[in-house]
């Protein structure tokens, strides 16, 4: 794992978070050279999300956005594992997940979470201390 890069991404969210916006993905991917394989990408992804939050919680990464303004598959099967209660209650039970307008509704509650949090974190003046990992979260 390539801590520096998880870093960066960290603070590309943390940035976001608290302006406000959300990162497209080729935001993401041009952190890496064309080389580095996607899982790797993903990976690092979620370490950084981790690393600001316990995704069990609150996750980061729904602050990713594809050209439809929905995070990845990877926020959502992250979501799904984490919070499965909180997901069959929007989803419905056995969903597939497949409902974009559903997803949306996950995707905009995590994502206002996510904002009020980067701005307690920063009215707190805890900044410094936003990007302390999470070890022991399942943000995978």
């Amino acid at each position: 794992m390539n801590t520096d890069r998880t870093r960066d991404i960290a603070a590309m969210l943390l940035r976001a978070a608290k302006r406000k916006r959300l990162v497209s993905y080729q935001e993401l991917h041009a952190l890496f050279g064309r080389e580095e394989p996607l899982q790797s990408r993903y990976r690092a992804l979620a370490d950084a999300a981790r690393s600001l939050s316990d995704c069990a919680s609150l996750d980061y990464g729904c602050l990713m956005s594809l050209d439809n303004g929905l995070p990845g598959d990877d926020f959502f099967n992250r979501f799904r594992h984490d919070r499965p209660h909180e997901y069959e209650k929007v989803m419905g039970f056995g969903s597939a997940g497949r409902s974009t307008t559903k997803k949306r509704l996950i995707a905009d509650a995590e994502r206002l979470r996510v904002f009020e949090h980067a701005s307690q974190t920063e009215a707190n003046g805890n900044a410094a201390n936003s990007l302390c990992p999470y070890a022991a979260s399942k943000c995978t």
